[in-house]
């Protein structure tokens, strides 16, 4: 078992100053494209385009719910919704960069340095900011589940032969599973994760 310890807390951070960057410069309604479409579908658990997204229409409603008592309107609301999941995506690649980082250097704070850099540059890529403040689409949200996926992965790796490790590759495989019913670009770690596995433990397969 590995001794490296994650940073939770600077995790944390990441997501929440990239939460509020997205905050600030949130699209006050809908937008061109599907934006509107997958609004629409989430605040009436309707189907969106074939062959429809029941995950972020399911997660979109709940969404709404609970910022119901701010008064907002349901386009900010689920523009909300997509700046928070980009945010906890940018939250677990900050993590994944973290743990690359730390078997590569030795300076903690360089090493979170460099994380929080490599987690921010992908935050605000133009495509990934566009879709998480404007065009507001079902990406986030299969971002977030690829996100996760690898970091379970890391965790796995780190702690083969402990439960909580086999826990998190089961996990991993579940997030896919289920981020497949948002949109089939979160199960795109799928070959990368079986070849890890092939390659770094294999006798997980069969137990």
């Amino acid at each position: 078992m590995s001794s490296y310890k994650p940073p939770y807390r600077s995790s944390l951070l990441v997501s929440l100053a990239v939460f509020i960057l997205y905050i600030i410069t949130l699209a006050p309604t809908t937008s061109w494209w599907d934006a509107s479409e997958y609004i629409a579908t989430g605040y009436g658990l309707g189907i969106p385009h074939p062959p429809g997204n029941p995950l972020f229409v399911t997660l979109a409603r709940v969404w709404i719910l609970l910022l119901t008592p701010l008064g907002l309107t349901v386009a900010v609301s689920v523009n909300l919704f997509a700046a928070f999941t980009s945010s906890v995506a940018t939250g677990f690649f900050f993590l994944v960069s973290h743990r690359v980082l730390s078997g590569l250097f030795k300076q903690p704070r360089m090493i979170i340095i460099g994380a929080a850099s490599g987690a921010l540059l992908g935050a605000t890529a133009y495509t990934v900011w566009n879709q998480s403040n404007v065009n507001e689409k079902v990406y986030t949200v299969s971002v977030a589940v690829i996100a996760a996926v690898s970091w379970l992965v890391l965790r796995w790796y780190d702690d083969q032969e402990g439960i909580m490790g086999q826990r998190s590759l089961l996990t991993a495989g579940y997030l896919m599973v289920l981020g497949s019913t948002n949109h089939l670009m979160s199960v795109l770690p799928a070959p990368a994760l079986a070849a890890f596995v092939l390659v770094v433990g294999p006798a997980v397969l069969v137990n």
